[in-house]
């Protein structure tokens, strides 16, 4: 915002960032305000974030679509939603479809806070598009001690990421250094955005997700599949009661048709990248328990008939 505050260290700071990338395996994502500083990082950085200054700097949204790379778009400062996705267009028909919407906080008549969060844009923006949108708290606060509590709004709204500044000593940050978390907060509130997430059934990745609590997550989220599996399996053989009723008993059995469905099963699974070999076990269990159960149920059928008839015959 000023001309008198930090800069940045250009291609200095560029190298430190690709080097940090590179040592911890993470992305690498940075800010560019014009053509110059989109042609220095565009072969460098994985995903390139158009600040909230710049959301209508049309050419160099124009540009930004040009290239095959994530662009994360900030609101801007007093920006309506629409004016936003509109922005967003921008890039989208120029030919790049990874766009990320940004929610920073709005110019508000609130002097509590550096801007006002508005978590309504989350829900709207889903609404309105196709496109992932991610909430930046600590721009939205300018305060480190409400981050943890606008974080955990924004996930339990729908929000798919955050953008959280962090810094090891806030006190001596060149810029933003009163909205930066300590190392220590910060990983304290992952663990808690874990517990809001998966309170709304939603799974919240910190880094590797090789923890306990992410593992955890990942477990649930199998425990649901594999019940809606049975689910299923029990909706499937319900139906298979009302074919056994409508069948001859010698007509239980119909190979061509469980060709035809095993066939059908397999393309799809392999649309889906799932192994044929799974499908080739599963379903020819499915169908001989179904086959099964239907010549059992007719036999049952056929049984209380004839000592139906018996009953009727003896009463005469």
């Amino acid at each position: 915002t000023s001309p008198y505050s930090f800069q940045g260290l250009g291609r200095e700071g560029l190298n430190y960032l690709v080097q940090a990338a590179k040592e911890q395996d993470l992305l690498c994502v940075t800010e560019v305000i014009d053509a110059p500083s989109l042609e220095l990082v565009v072969d460098e950085i994985d995903i390139i974030q158009i600040g909230a200054r710049n959301m209508q700097n049309f050419e160099l949204l124009k540009m930004a679509g040009k290239i095959n790379k994530p662009i994360i778009l900030k609101r801007g400062l007093s920006a309506t939603i629409e004016e936003w996705l509109l922005a967003a267009e921008y890039i989208l028909s120029a030919g790049n479809p990874q766009v990320i919407l940004c929610e920073r906080g709005i110019r508000t008549y609130e002097p509590s806070t550096r801007n006002t969060l508005d978590l309504s844009a989350v829900g709207v923006a889903k609404e309105l598009s196709h496109l992932p949108v991610i909430v930046d708290p600590s721009h939205a606060a300018g305060r480190r001690d409400l981050i943890a509590s606008l974080s955990k709004a924004a996930i339990a709204c729908g929000a798919d990421g955050l953008l959280i500044e962090m810094h090891p000593n806030p006190a001596e940050a060149v810029s933003d250094g009163a909205q930066s978390l300590h190392p220590e907060q910060f990983i304290q509130l992952a663990g808690e955005l874990g517990v809001v997430a998966e309170s709304v059934k939603r799974i919240f990745a910190c880094g590797e997700t090789k923890d306990e609590e992410s593992l955890e997550s990942l477990r649930n989220q199998i425990d649901d599949i594999d019940q809606t599996i049975i689910e299923c399996l029990a909706a499937r053989m319900q139906i298979v009661k009302k074919v056994a009723d409508q069948k001859r008993l010698d007509r239980v059995k119909d190979t061509a048709r469980e060709r035809e469905v095993l066939q059908r099963l397999i393309n799809l699974g392999n649309e889906l990248e799932l192994p044929s070999e799974l499908v080739k076990k599963i379903y020819p269990v499915i169908f001989e328990v179904a086959v099964q159960f239907q010549i059992k149920r007719k036999l049952v059928k056929e049984k209380d008939l004839d000592l139906s008839l018996i009953s009727h015959l003896g009463s005469k």
